[in-house]
């Protein structure tokens, strides 16, 4: 007994990690309980002598000077991973790891427990810190470009160039000057004005129209043909001015220039009953009496119910040789109730 007790306290002395001593008491039975003393004591022993037996085994072995299946805890994850990576699953038999405090210091600790590790290089993200958010900045306006250094200091002067007036433009406003002297009665100045107007723009409608009404009022008759004139052969389409010339020739005895200026105008004036009327009493007078029938006609036909044109027609007919249709057209001129007396007595006298 005494041998068992020595080699008992040896081993205490040795003082195994857990690992060896849950090994021994592993190994280490409970004997049940025997009929007799002796057995007990055969029993006893034999067990004994196996502990001594596996204890020996071990110390030979080399493996009661260092803690026995001792695993060396992990070593703290760099500072620079994102992640520590998962540790594997200690062995069955592994004691359970020291406690990390009294292995690692204090910010070791810390960056284990909140799993974010500290990261002295800016350049590598932390997990779990998001980026911080920028706010955009505003796109700032977009500027002038800078005055050059040979620019002028002071403000910019900006020349402003007139826009040249159109030939209408000053003829309107030599129109308007012309008016408000013909307002005031002062008529000389009013026509120099209007004479001014068409001289810069000849088509302007407006202004030679109201000169040729007052030079007709002043009985100023050769400037107003001239006036007409001048109009009938830049515009011929204006028929009115055509014909007001050509009446104005007809007084003055000037057959062939009246018959001239209807003529120039005749192709804007087809559908005009007066202007054929007139341009067959022309024709009449210069004794083309076939002309004046062709012109006479188109007029009738335009308007029947105009007695003149029948009249006219009846006389340039009978002119003409064609007695019998020259009648017809006299007793139509009648029965249209539109000849004055004087007309009306020349149409029955012709009818004897």
């Amino acid at each position: 007994m005494s041998l068992i007790n020595d080699m008992l306290r040896n081993l205490e002395a040795k003082r195994p990690d857990d690992l060896a001593r849950q090994s021994l008491q592993r190994e280490i039975r409970a004997l049940p309980p025997g009929k007799s003393g002796r057995g007990k004591g055969l029993l006893l022993l034999s067990g004994l002598g196996l502990a001594v037996a596996g204890a020996v085994a071990v110390h030979q072995a080399g493996l009661l000077d260092a803690p026995l299946l001792a695993v060396a805890p992990p070593s703290p994850p760099p500072a620079v991973l994102v992640a520590p990576p998962e540790l594997p699953a200690p062995p069955a038999m592994s004691p359970p790891a020291a406690a990390p405090d009294a292995a690692m210091s204090g910010d070791e600790t810390l960056r284990l427990s909140s799993n974010l590790a500290v990261v002295p290089l800016p350049a590598a993200p932390v997990l779990g810190v998001p980026d911080p958010v920028v706010p955009p900045v505003p796109a700032a306006p977009a500027k002038a470009e800078p005055v050059s250094a040979a620019a002028p200091a002071g403000p910019v002067k900006i020349e402003k160039s007139p826009v040249p007036a159109t030939p209408r433009d000053r003829a309107d406003a030599e129109y308007r000057k012309a008016e408000t002297a013909l307002a005031s009665g002062r008529s000389g100045e009013a026509l120099d004005g209007m004479r001014a107007a068409l001289k810069i723009d000849p088509a302007y409608v407006q202004v030679r129209q109201t000169l040729l009404r007052q030079l007709l009022d002043m009985r100023r008759i050769d400037e107003a043909m001239a006036v007409l004139q001048e109009g009938v052969e830049l515009m011929p389409a204006q028929t009115g001015w055509a014909m007001s010339l050509a009446r104005l020739q007809l007084e003055h005895g000037d057959l062939a220039a009246a018959d001239r200026s209807l003529a120039r105008s005749q192709a804007y004036a087809e559908a005009n009953a007066d202007y054929a009327g007139f341009q067959g009493h022309v024709k009449s007078r210069l004794g083309a009496h076939r002309q004046a029938v062709a012109h006479y006609q188109r007029a009738a036909r335009l308007v029947p119910s105009e007695g003149r044109w029948w009249l006219g027609l009846g006389l340039a007919l009978e002119a003409d040789g064609r007695v019998p249709e020259a009648r017809e057209a006299l007793r139509r001129a009648l029965s249209a109730g539109t000849l004055n007396a004087e007309l009306s007595a020349v149409a029955e006298q012709h009818l004897r």
